[in-house]
Protein backbone atom coordinates (compact mmCIF):
# COMPACT_ATOMS: atom_id res chain seq x y z
CA UNK A 1 0.00 0.00 0.00
CA UNK A 2 1.39 3.41 -0.95
CA UNK A 3 1.85 6.32 1.44
CA UNK A 4 -1.05 8.24 -0.09
CA UNK A 5 -3.41 5.29 0.34
CA UNK A 6 -2.33 4.79 3.96
CA UNK A 7 -2.98 8.45 4.72
CA UNK A 8 -6.41 8.26 3.05
CA UNK A 9 -7.41 5.21 5.10
CA UNK A 10 -6.25 6.85 8.31
CA UNK A 11 -8.20 10.01 7.54
CA UNK A 12 -11.38 7.99 6.89
CA UNK A 13 -11.01 6.10 10.17
CA UNK A 14 -10.44 9.33 12.07
CA UNK A 15 -13.51 10.88 10.43
CA UNK A 16 -15.65 7.88 11.39
CA UNK A 17 -14.46 8.01 14.99
CA UNK A 18 -15.13 11.74 15.13
CA UNK A 19 -18.65 11.30 13.79
CA UNK A 20 -19.41 8.56 16.29
CA UNK A 21 -18.12 10.70 19.15
CA UNK A 22 -20.17 13.65 17.95
CA UNK A 23 -23.28 11.43 17.70
CA UNK A 24 -22.71 10.20 21.24
CA UNK A 25 -22.10 13.66 22.56
CA UNK A 26 -25.21 15.05 20.87
CA UNK A 27 -27.44 12.37 22.42
CA UNK A 28 -30.11 14.21 24.42
CA UNK A 29 -29.72 13.90 28.15
CA UNK A 30 -32.55 12.45 30.18
CA UNK A 31 -34.85 15.23 31.28
CA UNK A 32 -35.30 15.64 35.02
CA UNK A 33 -38.95 15.64 36.04
CA UNK A 34 -40.25 18.66 37.87
CA UNK A 35 -41.98 18.41 41.20
CA UNK A 36 -45.39 18.85 39.60
CA UNK A 37 -44.68 16.15 37.01
CA UNK A 38 -43.54 13.71 39.71
CA UNK A 39 -46.72 14.40 41.67
CA UNK A 40 -48.87 13.85 38.59
CA UNK A 41 -47.12 10.57 37.85
CA UNK A 42 -47.51 9.43 41.46
CA UNK A 43 -51.25 10.20 41.61
CA UNK A 44 -51.70 8.65 38.18
CA UNK A 45 -50.35 5.35 39.50
CA UNK A 46 -52.50 5.71 42.62
CA UNK A 47 -55.63 6.08 40.47
CA UNK A 48 -54.73 3.12 38.26
CA UNK A 49 -53.68 0.88 41.17
CA UNK A 50 -57.21 -0.36 42.10
CA UNK A 51 -57.78 -1.49 38.52
CA UNK A 52 -54.40 -3.23 38.40
CA UNK A 53 -55.12 -4.99 41.70
CA UNK A 54 -58.54 -6.07 40.40
CA UNK A 55 -56.98 -7.46 37.21
CA UNK A 56 -54.36 -9.30 39.24
CA UNK A 57 -56.77 -10.80 41.76
CA UNK A 58 -59.74 -11.59 39.53
CA UNK A 59 -58.05 -12.33 36.19
CA UNK A 60 -54.35 -13.19 36.25
CA UNK A 61 -54.29 -15.25 39.45
CA UNK A 62 -57.39 -17.34 38.48
CA UNK A 63 -55.92 -17.76 34.99
CA UNK A 64 -52.70 -19.22 36.40
CA UNK A 65 -54.69 -21.34 38.85
CA UNK A 66 -56.77 -22.71 35.99
CA UNK A 67 -53.63 -23.72 34.09
CA UNK A 68 -52.33 -25.48 37.20
CA UNK A 69 -55.65 -27.27 37.84
CA UNK A 70 -55.72 -28.52 34.23
CA UNK A 71 -52.87 -30.88 35.16
CA UNK A 72 -54.66 -32.25 38.25
CA UNK A 73 -57.66 -34.44 39.10
CA UNK A 74 -59.48 -31.58 40.82
CA UNK A 75 -62.85 -32.65 42.23
CA UNK A 76 -66.01 -30.81 43.28
CA UNK A 77 -64.51 -30.05 46.70
CA UNK A 78 -61.43 -28.41 45.09
CA UNK A 79 -59.14 -31.25 46.22
CA UNK A 80 -56.52 -32.84 43.99
CA UNK A 81 -54.07 -35.70 44.46
CA UNK A 82 -52.20 -36.19 41.17
CA UNK A 83 -50.31 -33.86 38.80
CA UNK A 84 -49.90 -35.23 35.27
CA UNK A 85 -51.01 -34.91 31.63
CA UNK A 86 -53.96 -37.31 31.88
CA UNK A 87 -56.55 -34.57 31.30
CA UNK A 88 -54.98 -33.56 28.01
CA UNK A 89 -54.56 -37.19 26.92
CA UNK A 90 -58.22 -37.85 27.66
CA UNK A 91 -59.25 -34.61 25.99
CA UNK A 92 -57.64 -35.39 22.64
CA UNK A 93 -59.23 -38.85 22.62
CA UNK A 94 -62.71 -37.61 23.58
CA UNK A 95 -65.29 -37.75 20.79
CA UNK A 96 -67.36 -35.03 22.48
CA UNK A 97 -64.39 -32.68 22.31
CA UNK A 98 -63.99 -33.14 18.56
CA UNK A 99 -67.74 -32.71 18.07
CA UNK A 100 -67.61 -29.49 20.08
CA UNK A 101 -64.63 -28.27 18.03
CA UNK A 102 -66.45 -29.02 14.78
CA UNK A 103 -69.64 -27.26 15.89
CA UNK A 104 -67.76 -24.21 17.16
CA UNK A 105 -65.75 -23.87 13.95
CA UNK A 106 -68.98 -24.28 11.96
CA UNK A 107 -70.53 -21.36 13.85
CA UNK A 108 -67.36 -19.30 13.33
CA UNK A 109 -67.16 -19.95 9.58
CA UNK A 110 -70.88 -19.30 9.05
CA UNK A 111 -71.72 -16.56 11.54
CA UNK A 112 -68.66 -14.30 11.37
CA UNK A 113 -68.66 -13.57 7.60
CA UNK A 114 -72.44 -13.23 7.38
CA UNK A 115 -72.78 -11.03 10.47
CA UNK A 116 -69.87 -8.86 9.36
CA UNK A 117 -71.33 -8.39 5.87
CA UNK A 118 -74.84 -7.67 7.12
CA UNK A 119 -73.54 -5.26 9.77
CA UNK A 120 -71.55 -3.30 7.19
CA UNK A 121 -74.47 -3.09 4.77
CA UNK A 122 -76.88 -2.02 7.50
CA UNK A 123 -74.39 0.53 8.84
CA UNK A 124 -74.02 2.00 5.35
CA UNK A 125 -77.80 2.17 5.04
CA UNK A 126 -78.18 3.88 8.41
CA UNK A 127 -75.47 6.35 7.44
CA UNK A 128 -77.63 7.69 4.61
CA UNK A 129 -80.11 10.54 4.90
CA UNK A 130 -83.28 8.46 5.03
CA UNK A 131 -86.59 9.13 6.74
CA UNK A 132 -86.96 7.43 10.12
CA UNK A 133 -83.21 6.89 10.49
CA UNK A 134 -83.33 7.32 14.27
CA UNK A 135 -86.14 4.76 14.59
CA UNK A 136 -84.26 2.19 12.49
CA UNK A 137 -81.12 2.70 14.57
CA UNK A 138 -83.10 2.15 17.76
CA UNK A 139 -84.76 -1.03 16.45
CA UNK A 140 -81.47 -2.50 15.26
CA UNK A 141 -79.82 -1.74 18.59
CA UNK A 142 -82.51 -3.45 20.68
CA UNK A 143 -80.89 -6.93 20.59
CA UNK A 144 -77.82 -5.50 22.36
CA UNK A 145 -79.89 -4.48 25.41
CA UNK A 146 -82.26 -7.46 25.46
CA UNK A 147 -81.79 -10.14 28.10
CA UNK A 148 -80.48 -13.43 26.65
CA UNK A 149 -83.24 -15.35 28.42
CA UNK A 150 -85.90 -13.22 26.71
CA UNK A 151 -84.17 -13.68 23.35
CA UNK A 152 -84.14 -17.45 23.86
CA UNK A 153 -87.85 -17.56 24.75
CA UNK A 154 -88.81 -15.57 21.65
CA UNK A 155 -86.71 -17.69 19.30
CA UNK A 156 -88.00 -20.91 20.89
CA UNK A 157 -91.50 -19.77 19.99
CA UNK A 158 -90.48 -18.70 16.46
CA UNK A 159 -88.71 -22.02 15.82
CA UNK A 160 -91.39 -24.23 17.38
CA UNK A 161 -92.28 -27.04 14.98
CA UNK A 162 -96.00 -27.23 15.83
CA UNK A 163 -97.12 -23.61 16.39
CA UNK A 164 -94.06 -21.46 15.60
CA UNK A 165 -94.44 -18.34 13.49
CA UNK A 166 -91.77 -19.37 10.97
CA UNK A 167 -93.42 -22.70 10.17
CA UNK A 168 -96.79 -20.93 10.05
CA UNK A 169 -95.48 -18.59 7.35
CA UNK A 170 -93.85 -21.47 5.46
CA UNK A 171 -97.21 -23.23 5.42
CA UNK A 172 -98.53 -20.59 2.97
CA UNK A 173 -95.80 -21.65 0.52
CA UNK A 174 -96.74 -25.35 0.86
CA UNK A 175 -93.57 -26.10 2.85
CA UNK A 176 -93.92 -28.81 5.47
CA UNK A 177 -93.11 -28.05 9.10
CA UNK A 178 -89.40 -28.01 9.88
CA UNK A 179 -87.99 -29.15 13.21
CA UNK A 180 -85.71 -26.17 13.66
CA UNK A 181 -84.65 -27.23 17.16
CA UNK A 182 -84.85 -31.01 16.79
CA UNK A 183 -83.79 -31.94 13.26
CA UNK A 184 -80.00 -32.62 13.25
CA UNK A 185 -79.75 -31.36 9.67
CA UNK A 186 -80.99 -27.85 10.43
CA UNK A 187 -80.31 -27.35 14.13
CA UNK A 188 -76.90 -25.77 13.49
CA UNK A 189 -78.53 -23.40 11.03
CA UNK A 190 -81.07 -22.39 13.67
CA UNK A 191 -78.35 -21.63 16.19
CA UNK A 192 -76.40 -19.69 13.55
CA UNK A 193 -79.44 -17.51 12.80
CA UNK A 194 -79.79 -16.62 16.48
CA UNK A 195 -76.08 -15.86 16.84
CA UNK A 196 -76.09 -13.63 13.77
CA UNK A 197 -79.23 -11.77 14.82
CA UNK A 198 -78.06 -11.15 18.38
CA UNK A 199 -74.58 -10.00 17.33
CA UNK A 200 -75.57 -7.43 14.71
CA UNK A 201 -76.36 -4.50 17.00
CA UNK A 202 -72.94 -3.81 18.50
CA UNK A 203 -71.17 -4.36 15.17
CA UNK A 204 -73.50 -1.89 13.45
CA UNK A 205 -72.74 0.78 16.06
CA UNK A 206 -68.97 0.33 15.70
CA UNK A 207 -69.06 0.26 11.89
CA UNK A 208 -71.39 3.26 11.79
CA UNK A 209 -68.90 5.20 13.89
CA UNK A 210 -66.14 4.20 11.47
CA UNK A 211 -68.20 5.34 8.47
CA UNK A 212 -68.90 8.70 10.05
CA UNK A 213 -65.17 9.27 10.55
CA UNK A 214 -64.54 9.15 6.78
CA UNK A 215 -64.16 12.75 5.52
CA UNK A 216 -67.12 13.86 3.42
CA UNK A 217 -64.76 15.76 1.13
CA UNK A 218 -63.59 12.43 -0.30
CA UNK A 219 -67.10 11.52 -1.39
CA UNK A 220 -67.65 15.04 -2.76
CA UNK A 221 -64.52 14.69 -4.88
CA UNK A 222 -65.73 11.28 -6.06
CA UNK A 223 -69.07 12.79 -7.10
CA UNK A 224 -67.27 15.50 -9.05
CA UNK A 225 -65.19 12.86 -10.84
CA UNK A 226 -68.35 10.91 -11.67
CA UNK A 227 -67.43 7.76 -9.73
CA UNK A 228 -70.37 5.37 -9.40
CA UNK A 229 -71.79 4.08 -6.13
CA UNK A 230 -70.43 0.54 -6.44
CA UNK A 231 -66.96 1.67 -7.44
CA UNK A 232 -66.95 4.27 -4.68
CA UNK A 233 -67.75 1.55 -2.15
CA UNK A 234 -64.92 -0.76 -3.22
CA UNK A 235 -62.34 1.96 -3.95
CA UNK A 236 -63.06 4.45 -1.15
CA UNK A 237 -65.33 3.18 1.63
CA UNK A 238 -63.99 -0.35 1.99
CA UNK A 239 -60.25 0.55 2.06
CA UNK A 240 -60.84 3.30 4.63
CA UNK A 241 -62.91 0.94 6.78
CA UNK A 242 -60.17 -1.72 6.99
CA UNK A 243 -59.05 -0.84 10.59
CA UNK A 244 -62.63 -0.83 11.87
CA UNK A 245 -63.53 -4.02 10.00
CA UNK A 246 -60.41 -5.68 11.36
CA UNK A 247 -61.35 -4.78 14.95
CA UNK A 248 -64.93 -6.00 14.47
CA UNK A 249 -63.76 -9.26 12.88
CA UNK A 250 -61.41 -10.01 15.79
CA UNK A 251 -64.20 -9.26 18.25
CA UNK A 252 -66.60 -11.48 16.29
CA UNK A 253 -64.21 -14.44 16.20
CA UNK A 254 -63.66 -14.30 19.95
CA UNK A 255 -67.39 -13.86 20.61
CA UNK A 256 -68.44 -16.87 18.54
CA UNK A 257 -65.62 -19.09 19.82
CA UNK A 258 -66.95 -18.50 23.34
CA UNK A 259 -70.66 -18.87 22.51
CA UNK A 260 -72.57 -20.47 25.36
CA UNK A 261 -75.79 -18.70 26.33
CA UNK A 262 -77.63 -19.52 23.09
CA UNK A 263 -76.96 -23.25 23.49
CA UNK A 264 -77.68 -23.29 27.21
CA UNK A 265 -80.95 -21.35 26.99
CA UNK A 266 -82.36 -22.73 23.74
CA UNK A 267 -81.94 -26.43 24.45
CA UNK A 268 -82.53 -28.70 27.41
CA UNK A 269 -79.59 -30.63 28.82
CA UNK A 270 -80.78 -33.81 27.12
CA UNK A 271 -81.08 -32.03 23.76
CA UNK A 272 -77.51 -30.69 23.69
CA UNK A 273 -75.85 -33.47 21.75
CA UNK A 274 -73.14 -33.70 19.15
CA UNK A 275 -75.07 -31.46 16.75
CA UNK A 276 -75.14 -28.36 18.95
CA UNK A 277 -72.50 -28.70 21.68
CA UNK A 278 -69.79 -26.02 21.69
CA UNK A 279 -66.46 -25.92 23.50
CA UNK A 280 -67.75 -23.65 26.24
CA UNK A 281 -70.80 -25.85 26.80
CA UNK A 282 -68.53 -28.90 27.00
CA UNK A 283 -66.57 -27.08 29.70
CA UNK A 284 -69.79 -26.25 31.55
CA UNK A 285 -70.98 -29.85 31.31
CA UNK A 286 -67.77 -31.29 32.76
CA UNK A 287 -67.32 -28.62 35.41
CA UNK A 288 -70.84 -28.48 36.86
CA UNK A 289 -72.68 -31.62 35.74
CA UNK A 290 -69.97 -34.26 35.78
CA UNK A 291 -67.87 -32.47 38.46
CA UNK A 292 -64.63 -33.13 36.57
CA UNK A 293 -63.13 -29.72 37.20
CA UNK A 294 -59.56 -30.63 36.27
CA UNK A 295 -60.73 -31.93 32.92
CA UNK A 296 -62.87 -28.81 32.44
CA UNK A 297 -59.83 -26.62 33.18
CA UNK A 298 -57.93 -28.41 30.41
CA UNK A 299 -60.77 -27.58 28.00
CA UNK A 300 -60.53 -23.87 28.82
CA UNK A 301 -56.75 -23.90 28.35
CA UNK A 302 -57.16 -25.40 24.87
CA UNK A 303 -59.88 -22.85 24.08
CA UNK A 304 -57.56 -20.04 25.19
CA UNK A 305 -54.75 -21.33 22.96
CA UNK A 306 -57.06 -21.65 19.95
CA UNK A 307 -58.46 -18.15 20.52
CA UNK A 308 -54.98 -16.67 20.93
CA UNK A 309 -53.69 -18.33 17.74
CA UNK A 310 -56.64 -17.13 15.67
CA UNK A 311 -56.26 -13.62 17.09
CA UNK A 312 -52.52 -13.56 16.30
CA UNK A 313 -53.21 -14.71 12.74
CA UNK A 314 -55.81 -11.98 12.34
CA UNK A 315 -53.40 -9.38 13.72
CA UNK A 316 -50.72 -10.47 11.26
CA UNK A 317 -53.20 -10.23 8.38
CA UNK A 318 -54.37 -6.84 9.66
CA UNK A 319 -50.81 -5.48 9.71
CA UNK A 320 -50.26 -6.60 6.12
CA UNK A 321 -53.49 -4.95 5.04
CA UNK A 322 -52.45 -1.69 6.71
CA UNK A 323 -49.06 -1.81 5.04
CA UNK A 324 -50.65 -2.52 1.68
Amino acid sequence: MSLAESVSVAVKRQTAVTQSVDATSTKPARRVLTRLERAERFWGWVMVLPLLIGLLVFYFVPFLQNIFYSFTDLDQFMHWTTFNLDNYRDLFTDDDFYSAIFNTLFYVLVCVPISLTLSLLLAIGLNQNIRGKALFRTLLFLPAVTMPAAVAMVWQWLFNKDFGLINYLLHFFNVSAIGWLSDPEVVRLSVSIIIIWSSLALKIIILLAGLQNIPKSIYEAADIDGIGTLRRFFCLTLPMMVPTLFFVSVMSFIEVLQIFDVIYLMFNRSMVENDTMTITYLFFKNAFYLQEKGYASAITVVLFIVTMLITLIQMAIGKRLKVA
